[in-house]
């Protein structure tokens, strides 16, 4: 969905919405571009999948109009208790724990399926979740130790690391040429198995990268992982409060991050993705808020706020993220049952927001619910 439609629909709520012109900067409940006007807008609010519905063909204009602004679906939430989130050639690919399956919002086809259920590919607890270049999807089984890969149907092809010592896996990422796998392992806190593994593309395991502790290239707790433009992988120290960047080998490059409780600061970090751009950013669980770095650190912008209100970017208990080629930001909330879309605008559509007089847009009411077309 492009920016115009976007702006449509906002003027759609803004014919059903009073809005106190006069208070408005105060009283909007659920902004959807960030920043927020004057400042030119670098990122907006697209969608939220939580039923099988949103991904769904409507059947005509109304159908659409009356999701966007907020009409209830009469479809049931899908998920029990999502936790990752892999984004990739218009598909959405969701792991829950609870239903032991992997959820899938395809865009292209426009229908929803899960797999991860049947045979070998049956999931004990799934976690982590990536896609490679060629539509394979790696799922890492916390219950069965292993990373299980599919195609991009969800039919089991082969499993890596089996019997090799994974102890609690949870976050993963592969290259785009999947050449490369990176999965997150911790253990109890008096072991020292809280490391990196990296295996090649057949799953062969190539080396493990660091032990518990606080020195360059040593983890506490690593929760994610993520592999940047340019090859480097970047772990989310989640117990020392930083991300560490390696070379695809997994050797140590760079560090930074803090613990603390103000923007910019780590309070209870959870989940990590970067983007085409090199940004990372970084889910906080503790913040309930999307921070965006750049790779020296450098805190550019957060986006979304804590609250038990359904809304958009109005998270609870934020738990996955991921980015996809097209700019699509991805967000799993475990407690509201939801994925979040943001989007990142260009700078022509960042510039097209900045309408009505630089006035703070109206807020929403009601919860969006739209279908998105992530083929653009």
């Amino acid at each position: 969905m492009n920016i115009k439609v976007v702006l449509l629909l906002m003027m759609v709520l803004a014919g059903c919405v009073t809005v106190d012109e006069k208070n408005s900067a105060t009283t909007t409940a659920f902004p959807l571009f960030w920043p927020m006007p004057p400042e030119q807008p670098r990122y907006a609010w697209e969608g939220v999948f939580q039923t099988a519905n949103d991904v769904q063909l409507k059947k005509n204009n109304d159908d659409l109009l009356k999701q966007a602004i907020g009409y209830a679906s009469e479809a049931k939430k899908i998920f029990k208790k999502p936790v990752r989130v892999a984004a990739a050639n218009g598909r959405v690919f969701v792991t829950d724990s609870m239903t032991k399956s992997v959820h899938v919002f395809d865009a292209v086809r426009r229908r929803y399926f899960m797999f991860g259920f049947r045979f070998q590919g049956a999931l004990v607890q799934p976690l982590g979740v990536a896609v490679d270049g060629a539509g394979q999807v790696y799922v890492v089984d916390a219950g069965r130790k292993v990373i299980v890969v599919y195609d991009e149907m969800g039919l089991w092809m082969r499993n890596i690391g089996d019997k090799l010592g994974l102890e609690r896996p949870g976050g993963i990422a592969v290259s785009p040429s999947g050449d490369r796998v990176y999965v997150t392992d911790r253990d109890r806190a008096d072991s020292d198995n809280h490391l990196l593994w990296i295996f090649d593309g057949q799953g062969n395991l190539l080396r493990k990268v660091g032990k518990r502790g606080a020195e360059d290239g040593e983890f506490n707790y690593p929760t994610d992982v993520a592999v940047g433009p340019d090859g480097r992988v970047f772990v989310l120290d989640a117990g020392n409060f930083r991300v560490q960047i390696f070379d695809r080998e997994g050797k140590f490059l760079h560090k930074w991050g803090q613990v603390g409780r103000s923007l910019g600061q780590f309070a209870r970090p959870r989940t990590l993705s970067v983007d085409k751009d090199g940004l990372i950013y970084v889910v906080d669980g503790a913040f309930a808020n999307i921070q965006v770095f750049n790779d020296t650190g450098q805190l550019l912008l957060p986006m979304g706020t804590r609250g038990m209100e359904d809304g958009p970017a109005r998270f609870s208990s934020p738990a996955g993220i991921a980015v996809d080629g097209t700019g699509r930001i991805f967000v799993v909330d475990q407690w509201l049952l939801k994925v979040e879309v943001l989007r990142k605008l260009t700078d022509a559509e960042g510039k097209s927001v900045l309408t009505n007089g630089g006035k703070m847009l109206p807020r929403v009411e009601k919860k969006p619910n739209m279908a998105q077309d992530l083929q653009k």
